[in-house]
C-alpha cells in the first residue's frame, strides 16, 4: 500500500484511469474549424471580392476617345450632357483604337456671384474638377454660355484658328468661338429634350443651347504642345470644331 505522504495530494479522479481519446467526426473538425476561425474567413472572402471588383472595374472601364465641356454659370436641363454625347459621335473617331467611338460630355456649372450659387460645395467641386480637366488637356473643345466671364477668370480660351490671344491684350471674342445657332452641323442634331418627374416634356435642348458658343482651349505656349499625344488629340479635336463650325 502506497505511504499516505505520497497520495495526500492525490483526487480520487486522478486515480481514473485515462479515457481513449474522442476521434472528431469530419463534421465535428468543420464544425470546429469554423467556430474558431469563421471571421478569418469571412474577412479573407469579403477582401477578395474587393480585389476582384477593383481589378473587373479597370478591365472594364470605358476610356472616352474625346471630351467636350460645358461650362455654365447656370446649369444645364437634366440629360444634356447624354443627349450631345450620343448625337456628336458621327463626328468623332475611335482615337484610342479599343473598336467604339466615346464621346465624353463634362457639365461644369460656376455661378458668378453668391446668387447665383445654389450650393457652395458644388461650386467648389465643379472649380476643382475644371482645374483638373484643364491641367490635364482632358476637353479641347467647350461650349460656353458666358464667354468673356469665364475668359477673364481662366484665360482658357483660344481663337478660332487655334491661336492664343497675346499676354495682357483684351480677347478680340469676334474671333473667339462660333455660336450654335449659327452652325447647321450642330443645329440639324436630334437632340431630343428633357424629361420632367411627372413625365411631361422638359427643355428642349435644341432651343436651349442656341445662344452657347464652341470654343477651343489654348494650347500654343502651354505643356500640352510637349506631349505628342496631346497634340495629336488637340489636332483631331480641332478638326471636328472646324466641321462643326462650317457655316
Amino acid at each position: 500500500m502506497a505511504s499516505p505522504r505520497y497520495t495526500l495530494n492525490i483526487k480520487p479522479e486522478d486515480l481514473q484511469p485515462e479515457q481513449p481519446k474522442h476521434e472528431m467526426t469530419g463534421k465535428e473538425k468543420r464544425e470546429n474549424f469554423w467556430f474558431y476561425h469563421k471571421w478569418h474567413v469571412i474577412v479573407g472572402i469579403v477582401a477578395a471580392l474587393m480585389v476582384f471588383s477593383f481589378v473587373w472595374e479597370i478591365a472594364t472601364q470605358v476610356h472616352p476617345d474625346y471630351t467636350i465641356g460645358i461650362l455654365t454659370t447656370t446649369g444645364v436641363p437634366m440629360g444634356t450632357g447624354e443627349a450631345l454625347a450620343e448625337q456628336l459621335k458621327p463626328y468623332f473617331d475611335d482615337r484610342n483604337g479599343d473598336g467604339e467611338v466615346v464621346v465624353s460630355v463634362m457639365e461644369y456649372t460656376i455661378g458668378k456671384d453668391a446668387d447665383s450659387i445654389a450650393d457652395p460645395n458644388v461650386q467648389m467641386a465643379n472649380i476643382t474638377k475644371l482645374s483638373g480637366d484643364i491641367d490635364g488637356g482632358e476637353s479641347m473643345l467647350f461650349l460656353v454660355d458666358d464667354m468673356e466671364y469665364f475668359q477673364e477668370q481662366y484665360m482658357l480660351f483660344a481663337y478660332n484658328d487655334g491661336t492664343s490671344p497675346a499676354e495682357g491684350e483684351t480677347p478680340d471674342y469676334a474671333r473667339m468661338g462660333v455660336r450654335w445657332g449659327d452652325c447647321p452641323a450642330l443645329t440639324s442634331l436630334e437632340l431630343g429634350a428633357s424629361e420632367n418627374f411627372d413625365g411631361s416634356q422638359g427643355y428642349d435642348y435644341q432651343t436651349f443651347l442656341q445662344d452657347y458658343k464652341l470654343v477651343p482651349r489654348v494650347y500654343t505656349g502651354t505643356k500640352l504642345e510637349k506631349d505628342e499625344d496631346a497634340a495629336a488629340y488637340y489636332e483631331k479635336a480641332m478638326s471636328v470644331f472646324h466641321t462643326l463650325t462650317r457655316q
